[in-house]
């Protein structure tokens, strides 16, 4: 119990730096996006991913999140900056130049770690295609403005984590994949539970 409540809270003061770095998330129109207004959603899909990490990958974020406010920086808008690199790259080249380089060495455990995600999250699109939301484009290649594939939001997302958080994370994911388990199946189920769902077959058939 005193362990589940330490979890617990680690969590939610990500999500809640997360929450604080994402209200100030500018789309370049003026206009606020509504999921900036949608509370309970970022919560209940950013509770499902950081409840499937282990202690080390969470604790190490949690890190980045205080590193990056201290620095002035906005992870969340350095997200979305990476997303427009295929949607929007002529934007992205001039906003590129005002956020961080992340390293060769942070380029490829972002890519190591991407690549089996989507592996995972293209079986569970196979599986459970309501639950999934299997009507987003999986890879980068179907990117369109305004439409961001599972791969480049993914990826995207990766970029922002320091070396260290990443190589805790894959050191985790690898160490899942040995026993057979799928992070991305974990993290479905910890968001649909959320939800009130008993499992994802339940979520899928809109059966709570």
């Amino acid at each position: 119990m005193r362990r589940f409540l330490f979890v617990n809270e680690i969590i939610k003061e990500i999500i809640a730096r997360e929450w604080e770095m994402f209200q100030q998330v500018n789309s370049g129109t003026g206009v606020r996006a509504s999921c900036q207004d949608d509370s309970p959603t970022f919560r209940a899909m950013r509770s499902g991913q950081f409840a499937a990490w282990d202690d080390a990958a969470r604790m190490s974020y949690l890190v980045d999140l205080q590193n990056a406010q201290a620095a002035g920086r906005n992870l969340i808008a350095e997200k979305y900056i990476y997303m427009m690199s295929t949607t929007a790259p002529e934007e992205f080249a001039v906003l590129a130049a005002d956020i961080p380089r992340p390293s060769d060495r942070t380029f490829d455990l972002a890519a190591e770690i991407c690549t089996k995600l989507v592996a995972q999250t293209e079986e569970l699109h196979r599986d459970y295609p309501k639950v999934s939301g299997a009507g987003r484009p999986l890879y980068a290649v179907s990117d369109v403005n305004g439409y961001t594939s599972v791969e480049t939001y993914q990826f995207s997302e990766l970029l922002t984590y320091s070396e260290g958080t990443l190589e805790k994370l894959l050191a985790h994911l690898n160490l899942l994949e040995s026993e057979g388990i799928s992070l991305a199946k974990n993290i479905l189920q910890n968001s649909a539970q959320y939800y009130g769902y008993t499992s994802l077959e339940a979520a899928e058939a809109g059966q709570l």
